[in-house]
């Protein structure tokens, strides 16, 4: 019931309003004195885009590279610092999340229930292995294997070579959950997920084999809506622990070894996290960007001046916290206190996957086809 959780996404300000009859309009952008300055270093179209899908497309890197899709099935790499193109083919299938790139492929997830695997070098298609249901979520790519989520509740595994199966867990699927997934994420040999069960677990890469798991949120209320408690945001791993957030549950950290418990904080978010020594950023469902101390989730400041502008998760990004809206705006946050630093808009269509962040550029896709790389400018503080 994907589109029902959809209806319940875009709905949140109803929700978070005590159940007006009337959703919370998006806050009127603040003016405020900018701090640093942020430069477009390189922009790209990457294909038709993919309005109020709320796909799970996000440019990925290898360091040298950066690949993208479009839900029109265009596939591209450019270069990383000058934005040169270096190749783009059209898949002849609508791309729904990724990429995932490593071991010489890129590996999308597609609007017909298949992994695509192209290779990194040329965009030559590799495979492309039907998996029985949507992907939306970028897959990992490791060494030993692909990894990704499913819509039906499933975490699987498929051969890097082939794309043929290794080992599937299947969790049970609530009734109403939020559309998208959360990817999981690879850490030497275990992978680490979350369900739309609220529930966090890590497994052995090789064989699937349950390492721990952990109930993070359990449903309550009497509705389905009420009941709703989907890890549907994308996990953090930092040092020893991993860091989750559900919708209408927690934000939480669970020691990666064991499963442990850590801290809970009562938190609500459909987006995502970002993480740095200091500070676990939690972007919340009304849209506050909040951050919690990574040591013991005591809230250490909170920004509430883009609500109900449908931001993404945070990235920390030199000294600033960045998050994206629904106009394509980006916002650039104090890492310290949360006060506005920096407002840069990149592209015309919304902005719905996490800004990736790396070395001196900043990364985001926009829901018009288009990538941008940004940079801030060395001593425009």
């Amino acid at each position: 019931m994907r589109a029902q959780g959809w209806l319940v996404l875009v709905a949140g300000g109803l929700s978070a309003c005590g159940g007006n009859d009337t959703i919370e309009p998006p806050a009127d952008l603040v003016e405020f004195d900018a701090e640093i300055e942020v430069r477009e270093v390189w922009t790209a179209s990457i294909g038709e885009g993919s309005v109020r899908l709320r796909l799970g497309l996000a440019p990925a890197t290898d360091g040298t590279r950066v690949f993208a899709g479009a839900y029109d099935g265009t596939a591209s790499a450019f270069g990383l610092l000058d934005g040169e193109p270096l190749w783009s083919i059209n898949a002849g299938v609508r791309l729904a999340a990724g990429p995932g790139v490593g071991g010489g492929i890129v590996v999308f997830g597609t609007g017909d229930g298949s992994l695509l695997a192209l290779d990194a070098e040329t965009g030559e298609e590799r495979w492309h292995q039907p998996v029985g249901s949507e992907v939306l979520s970028a897959p990992v790519v490791d060494e030993e294997g692909v990894v990704f989520r499913s819509v039906d509740g499933r975490l699987s595994a498929v051969a890097i070579d082939d794309g043929s199966e290794l080992w599937t867990i299947v969790q049970t699927l609530p009734t109403l959950t939020l559309r998208g997934n959360s990817s999981p994420i690879v850490i030497g040999q275990s992978v680490i997920a979350g369900f739309d069960n609220g529930r966090v677990g890590s497994y052995d890469m090789e064989f699937g084999r349950q390492n721990w798991e952990i109930q993070l949120a359990s449903p309550t209320g009497r509705s389905e809506i009420d009941r709703l408690v989907d890890v549907g945001v994308d996990l953090e791993v930092f040092g020893q622990d991993v860091y989750a957030a559900t919708f209408q549950g927690r934000a939480a950290a669970v020691d990666l070894t064991d499963g442990i418990l850590l801290w809970q904080q009562d938190f609500s978010s459909f987006t995502g996290i970002g993480v740095d020594f200091q500070n676990v950023y939690v972007t919340s469902d009304v849209s506050a960007v909040v951050a919690l101390n990574r040591l013991n989730g005591t809230e250490a400041w909170r920004q509430d001046g883009l609500r109900m502008r449908d931001l993404t998760a945070a990235t920390r990004f030199r000294d600033t916290v960045v998050v994206a809206d629904f106009e394509g705006y980006l916002h650039f946050l104090s890492a310290t206190d949360g006060r506005f630093l920096a407002r840069e808009r990149a592209g015309s269509g919304q902005i719905t996957s996490q800004p990736l962040s790396l070395g001196p550029l900043l990364f985001v896709q926009s829901e018009d086809g288009t990538v941008s790389a940004l940079e801030i400018v060395d001593g425009s503080a």
